[in-house]
């Protein structure tokens, strides 16, 4: 029997990152670092809430914290044309670190922020604000001059230069509004958990990466739409809740996350050549 409140909340995490990870990829950029960017932003939040900052300064901690890594990746993978994967996994690996050197594995706690948290409420507003997210994201990619920019940069980056498109400018847009989602999945976990550690958003990272993939949005091409990632985003929650009640997710997870991110170089190599 699926815990109604738990599949809502799932998938309402599960589809913000979804979307995030896919307007990147539309872009042009293969992201693994997304789940580090998780942890850390939420303990970004966690820590300035722990230190007497307000809730609402906590979230916006979160917020400049991903809006800053964003306009980071930018500047390296467009400015300076380093190829994403290397860029993402580098940052990847030296989050992932920070973190373990900044907190031990049970990061901080805040008992109250949770207990305060609780209640089908915030599940029906978590829910409201993915919708209303995802509308945002489809008038972005369908409606504005970034989101049909977006597509030229992920297709073909040289060419679009060549074009005289202001491929930087839009680049910075672009990541800007993925960290926006980002932001919001960070604090929604940390809300839920009322903590963040090391691990936090580590077992994400395959998973939405299958969402994207799932949902047809692949390496090198400029395509995918917004009902694509619904559907990803989708299938993985049922997979995973499935997965998770069977005792099996844990138990494969390393497999999944490396063949996931095999399949992404794999797809990227063969639309270059």
């Amino acid at each position: 029997m699926i815990n109604i409140s738990f599949f809502i909340r799932q998938i309402s995490l599960i589809t913000l990152l979804t979307v995030g990870v896919s307007l990147e990829m539309i872009g042009g950029v293969i992201d693994l670092a997304f789940a580090a960017q998780l942890s850390a932003s939420a303990l970004v939040g966690v820590s300035l809430i722990a230190g007497g900052c307000p809730v609402g300064v906590g979230c916006i901690g979160i917020l400049f914290f991903n809006f800053c890594l964003g306009f980071l990746k930018a500047v390296f993978l467009v400015k300076l044309r380093i190829p994403s994967i290397i860029f993402t996994l580098a940052m990847q690996v030296i989050l992932s670190n920070f973190l373990l050197v900044t907190v031990d594995y049970t990061g901080i706690v805040i008992p109250g922020l949770q207990e305060s948290y609780r209640g089908n409420l915030y599940t029906v507003v978590e829910l409201i604000i993915t919708v209303f997210c995802v509308a945002g994201a489809f008038f972005f990619l369908e409606k504005t001059y970034y989101g049909k920019y977006c597509r030229m940069l992920g297709e073909d980056l040289p060419l679009a230069r060549e074009n005289g498109v202001k491929c930087f400018g839009i680049s910075v847009v672009v990541h800007l509004f993925s960290s926006f989602f980002f932001s919001i999945s960070a604090a929604f976990l940390m809300f839920r958990t009322g903590s963040s550690n090391s691990a936090l958003g580590a077992t994400y990272l395959y998973q939405i990466l299958t969402a994207v993939f799932l949902g047809g949005i692949l390496p090198g091409t400029g395509k995918g739409r917004i009902l694509g990632m619904a559907s990803g985003a989708l299938a993985v929650t049922l997979g995973v809740t499935f997965l998770t009640g069977s005792g099996y997710l844990y138990r494969f997870e390393n497999i999944l996350e490396g063949s996931i991110i095999l399949v992404a170089l794999a797809l990227g190599i063969r639309k270059k050549n």
